[in-house]
């Protein structure tokens, strides 16, 4: 049964009677509850005896509460249902409906309901992408030596897409031989990535990381991965927001103000009522919630809530599975993969808006670990986080614990957490490491001194295990006699191998006149106090774009002080900056340099000289792409994410991304745009006065949501109109041709096409006419019949061409 807006009367019909030897009449009436009318037409069934009926899905829609032990498909009595009455009006065909204190459903209104719905995500086109950074650096104690022996590298990300997913490459190619050295290259990653959006899974092959929760430690591998990205949908809210219920017994307005500030405003009618889906976007606290009618009487009421992205709304389930063998040295060493194979999955589901569960397991060769968890909602309290984990290697045990909560209260912001370790526990981390063998004065021996102990066996195990206890603090807090805010911080780190840490620091900021803003850190570790520090600083902005600073630093006996100015390049094109900075200080802390950048149409150029104690170095990089898609080449800035080829056929057009002028199509009648948003609508336009009088384009706009790290082919259907003219069309006695008249172009004459294109006509007569031939003839629709018209066409080059008047008899 269903219900419908209505406006007039409701009828009746006769139909058979479920069960009953007489008849029984289908009723649809006008309901009011409580004498209240709620707009709505309900269907209801009276059968022999008189009594009216309904089936529960039905009057639940009404807002009428139904025992529960009726079902959702069964009828149900009015007169069963425990405290209701009802006045049936069958002059009016209206039914008056009256129920006890809570008798009626709250109706619910959604205040985010859900917006129209964008483009679904497109297959992606053929193509390729390579970023690249190409790094160019040089030193000398000279300043006219320290170009002369260059050290050089380039930064690859390659990547091919397809409708099948992404290949994806990266790595780094280094040359010393001009300064002594050698040439290298380094793979980073391979990887294979396909996003499926209607499951909204994302799977992988190649090299990836393994998932992990805030107590887990994740771990590079070589294999497959499945993983939910809830990425796929940006408009799927994930994390529970508050919710608003109460009682109005007139139409009423509601207000939801958080710390002051109005959120929302909602229309609500009379009886109880539920507003979901507040939008609040993280803390915890009080908030305030005002009924208020048409009279202005109000009452007002206190709603805790709290928000948190660790929460998950209820029903969701976010989850990370992957198998294959842990990777070695990564970004030392190429391709070194542990021979054993190992897994891990992470799980979290929401099962109330205030309580998510999380789980996580990792497996290799002769160890398990498994841990569960969960993430409580306290209301205006905060978020409370606790999990436990057991291991197994080899036949011993071991267990770690984890514990976290962060709150806000009075302007305060509190973060701690705690993580302990016991007995002989491992993770994957810890088995899966390797000792960096062949590394002549690198980490290998500085870890070994400083632990004065060989990198072999137990020690080296030892070393990568978790530490034993792990404890953070972190406050922030505002503080109104001083017009600014602290932050104050406390860590613990007590590993395995080693000395503990105990690490304090506090910092404080606050706003200046004209924009400036002045800071201020300390910092110490406690179990070394002559690692102590402190820096503090002044920042000033310069017209739009153009930031000073000053600042001094101390750690330890030694001191600095610094001072420079810097232009931000920006993303246009064209854009320019640059830095000037100086430091002073002690010893190898003195140090001026100068930078320059310029982003242009194929990239990011940027080059920069240091004065430093040991001498002069320079410097000199260049960031950008090239892109192959839709049959062309092109060479821009990076591109990150998503991009289009624009396709117009014409040169020299404005393209424009989000209504701002993006680029220009180039002579092949193509533009690039690399910055658009994947599995979200991008708006990509053109501006059509740049497009030749003789060409029509069948769309200016077009709304795209391209696929991640992929690029689409945007074709607007540019084609030339050579053979099209304005034709001024006039009746027998002279006067234009009314505006909306339809005609077509008839087929037949020598050098006419089959078909016959039709036009419209506009005002003063004129009709823009495509697939003339040297020789026409067109009939026009008018109101008292049609008339017929005869005339000649020669087309223009680069021209529009324009014929008459011409008399339609």
């Amino acid at each position: 049964m269903t219900l419908a807006l209505v406006l007039g009367s409701a009828c009746w019909a006769i139909v058979p009677a479920r069960g009953e030897d007489a008849p029984s009449r289908s009723l649809h009436l006008d309901v009011l509850l409580d004498g209240q009318a709620i707009g709505l037409i309900g269907t209801f069934r009276q059968n022999q005896r008189g009594d009216i009926l309904a089936a529960r899905k039905e009057l639940e829609e009404l807002g009428v509460k139904v025992p529960g032990s009726v079902k959702v498909e069964d009828e149900v009595s009015l007169g069963a249902i425990p405290g209701l009455s009802f006045a049936y009006d069958e002059a009016t065909q209206r039914i008056d409906i009256k129920l006890p204190s809570g008798g009626r459903l709250p109706k619910t209104y959604d205040a985010q309901p859900a917006s129209a719905p964008g483009p679904a995500p497109e297959r992606s086109s053929t193509g390729a992408v390579l970023n690249y950074t190409l790094f160019g650096a040089s030193q000398d104690k000279q300043f006219r030596d320290f170009w002369r022996y260059p050290t050089l590298s380039a930064t690859v990300d390659a990547r091919l897409f397809s409708p099948v997913g992404v290949f994806s490459q990266t790595g780094i190619l280094s040359d010393q031989s001009l300064a002594g050295g050698a040439a290298e290259a380094l793979r980073l990653e391979t990887t294979w990535t396909y996003s499926d959006p209607g499951s909204l899974v994302t799977y992988r092959a190649g090299d990836l990381i393994s998932s992990g929760l805030a107590w887990t430690r994740p771990v590079r591998l070589g294999g497959l991965q499945a993983q939910r990205n809830f990425g796929l949908r940006p408009d799927l809210i994930t994390l529970p927001l508050p919710s608003v219920t109460g009682s109005a017994a007139v139409p009423s307005t509601v207000d939801v103000l958080v710390n002051g500030t109005k959120t929302i405003s909602q229309d609500v009618g009379s009886g109880p009522f539920r507003i979901t889906n507040i939008p609040i976007l993280t803390g915890n606290g009080n908030a305030s919630v005002v009924v208020r009618d048409a009279s202005g009487r109000q009452s007002e009421t206190s709603l805790p809530f709290v928000v948190s992205s660790n929460l998950l709304r209820p029903g969701l389930f976010d989850f990370s599975a992957e198998l294959g063998m842990p990777r070695l040295q990564y970004g030392l060493r190429s391709s070194i993969y542990d021979e054993g194979i190992a897994g891990s999955a992470s799980g979290r589901y929401g099962v109330t808006d205030t309580m998510t569960v999380v789980a996580h397991a990792e497996g290799a060769q002769g160890l398990g670990m498994s841990s569960v968890g969960g993430v409580f909602g306290l209301g205006q309290y905060g978020v409370l986080t606790a999990a436990g984990a057991g291991s197994w290697r080899d036949g011993q045990l071991g267990g770690q614990s984890y514990l976290s909560f962060e709150t806000q209260a009075w302007g305060i912001s509190l973060k701690a957490a705690s993580q302990r370790t016991f007995a002989a526990y491992r993770d994957l981390a810890s088995v899966t490491g390797a000792p960096f063998t062949g590394l002549s004065n690198g980490f290998g021996d500085y870890v070994a001194s400083a632990t004065s102990s060989a990198l072999s066996g137990s020690n080296w195990e030892r070393m990568l295990l978790p530490p034993r206890a792990l404890d953070r603090i972190s406050i922030g807090l505002p503080v109104p006699a001083l017009g600014g805010a602290v932050s104050l911080g406390f860590a613990h780190m007590k590993p395995v191998l080693g000395r503990s840490n105990r690490i304090i620091n506090a910092s404080y900021t606050r706003p200046l006149w004209g924009g400036g803003s002045f800071y201020a850190t300390f910092y110490t570790d406690l179990a070394d106090r002559n690692s102590a520090g402190v820096f503090a600083g002044l920042s000033f902005p310069f017209g739009t774009n153009i930031t000073s600073s000053a600042g001094a630093n101390r750690v330890g006996s030694r001191w600095s002080v610094a001072a420079d100015v810097v232009k931000p390049v920006d993303q246009d094109i064209g854009s320019v900056g640059w830095r000037i900075r100086d430091v002073e200080g002690q010893g190898d802390q003195k140090r001026r340099s100068a930078s320059i950048a310029y982003r242009g149409s194929a990239g990011l150029l940027e080059a920069g000289v240091t004065q430093g104690a040991t001498g002069f170095s320079g410097t000199l990089q260049l960031d950008g792409a090239v892109a192959m898609a839709g049959g062309s080449v092109f060479a821009a800035n990076r591109i990150d994410d998503a991009f289009a080829v624009a396709k117009v056929g014409a040169p020299d057009v404005d393209v424009l991304f989000e209504n701002r002028v993006i680029g220009r199509t180039n002579a092949s009648g193509n533009a690039l745009i690399p910055t658009l948003r994947s599995y979200q609508p991008n708006k990509i336009s053109i501006d059509p006065r740049g497009l030749p009088v003789d060409a029509v384009s069948e769309t200016t706009v077009e709304i795209r949501a391209p696929s991640d790290r992929a690029g689409v082919v945007v074709d607007f259907g540019v084609r030339s109109t050579s053979n099209s003219a304005i034709v001024i069309l006039q009746d027998a006695a002279g006067r234009p041709i009314q505006v909306g008249a339809t005609g077509a172009l008839q087929p037949g004459l020598k050098g006419t096409s089959a078909a016959a294109p039709e036009f419209t006509v506009g005002y003063d007569g004129r009709a823009f006419i495509e697939n003339l031939a040297a020789d026409n003839e067109i009939v026009v629709q008018l109101g008292t019949g049609i008339c017929r018209a005869h005339f000649a066409f020669t087309p223009r080059a680069k021209a529009q061409v324009s014929i008459g008047p011409v008399r339609c008899n």
